[in-house]
């Protein structure tokens, strides 16, 4: 091999090695967002499971609510009506 095909190759090596360090930096800032996002995801998650837990309970109040305001009005039309 002659001294310039060594260099070549020498310069292909270093350019190559140049590419590997930006895709190895791509790499890191890409997994770096994805780890973000996937926090957010379960947070995101978490919240929307609380909310149906709460929005359960809301539903079984006002459930509890209508049974008894519904009885009271019956007690009252009853009462009234002279039943």
């Amino acid at each position: 091999m002659s001294n310039d095909e060594i260099n070549d190759i020498r310069d292909r090596l270093a350019l190559n090695s140049e590419r590997l360090a930006r895709i190895e930096e791509r790499q890191l800032t890409l997994m770096g967002m994805l780890e973000k996002s996937l926090s957010s995801f379960g947070d995101l998650a978490n919240r929307v499971t609380a909310l149906e837990h709460l929005k359960t309970k809301v539903l079984l109040v006002a459930g509890g609510l209508g049974a008894i305001v519904s009885l009271a009005w019956d007690a009252l039309k009853s009462r009234f009506s002279g039943g």
